[in-house]
């Protein structure tokens, strides 16, 4: 990408499951880290280059701790240790599951229904907490199969965030799972978000192992790079010790 993700950029990682878009978030927000710690090599240098304050993470479904617990589990103790000096963790995990048929005891907490507006919530906390940020809000998925989300809702906050990412010089990526909504739908989130990278399983017979494969249908101001290089997908991989890296790149002929 020639220097990164560029500054105010909403970005839609929409991905098969477990087929690359959360690590492609975690290791995004492990490199701002180091970065930020200044422990990365060859990082380039100059006034075109900025680094978001840090990185924040929305949880919907997820417990602060799980968060936590899943970048022990997936990085090593120097890439994760890093994390953690630079992440904050809004988690919304009780409010979400408050109207459910779940039982607060499973919670954590009292019988006591929470009546706060989960959205009103999560604007007003991510208004105070997301400027100059590299925001990850996971997940999209999470709000489509509950009771919150609507069709027309997903649209409004999309197109909300994609416009407030560019006034608060952040960078937002919005996880999905590929699929779950029709078509036409997707098709619209594309277009709303600056950028759309799709992560998906290989389906070859050939392969006797699977692959994750990494692909940009759309991402304004650097597509246009992409495809002077004539690159038509990127084979991913996940490692503890350096999180995802690109193994090879597939190039039109």
């Amino acid at each position: 990408m020639k220097g990164g993700i560029p500054e105010g950029s909403s970005v839609l990682l929409l991905g098969e499951p477990g087929s690359g878009n959360f690590e492609f978030a975690l290791t995004s927000a492990v490199n701002l880290s180091r970065a930020l710690d200044k422990q990365m090599r060859n990082v380039p240098e100059g006034d075109e280059v900025a680094y978001p304050d840090g990185v924040l993470y929305v949880s919907f479904s997820k417990p602060a701790e799980e968060i936590t617990r899943t970048i022990n589990l997936s990085l090593e103790e120097g890439l994760a240790s890093s994390l953690r000096r630079r992440i904050k963790i809004l988690d919304f995990s009780r409010l979400y599951y408050s109207q459910t048929q779940i039982p607060a005891s499973w919670l954590g907490g009292s019988e006591m229904r929470d009546k706060v507006n989960l959205m009103s919530s999560f604007v007003k906390e991510l208004e105070k907490e997301g400027k100059n940020k590299l925001i990850i809000i996971d997940s999209f998925t999470d709000l489509i199969t509950s009771r919150y989300f609507e069709e027309k809702t997903m649209f409004d906050i999309s197109r909300g965030i994609s416009r407030v990412s560019k006034t608060w010089s952040s960078i937002v990526y919005v996880l999905m799972t590929s699929g779950i909504i029709e078509r036409r739908a997707e098709n619209v989130l594309m277009e709303i978000f600056d950028g759309t990278l799709l992560f998906e399983w290989n389906t070859s017979d050939k392969a006797s192992k699977r692959k994750r494969f990494m692909t940009i249908p759309r991402f304004i101001g650097v597509l246009p790079i992409i495809e002077r290089e004539k690159i038509e997908r990127f084979d991913t991989e996940f490692d503890y010790k350096t999180g995802m890296i690109v193994l090879n790149t597939t190039k039109v002929k």
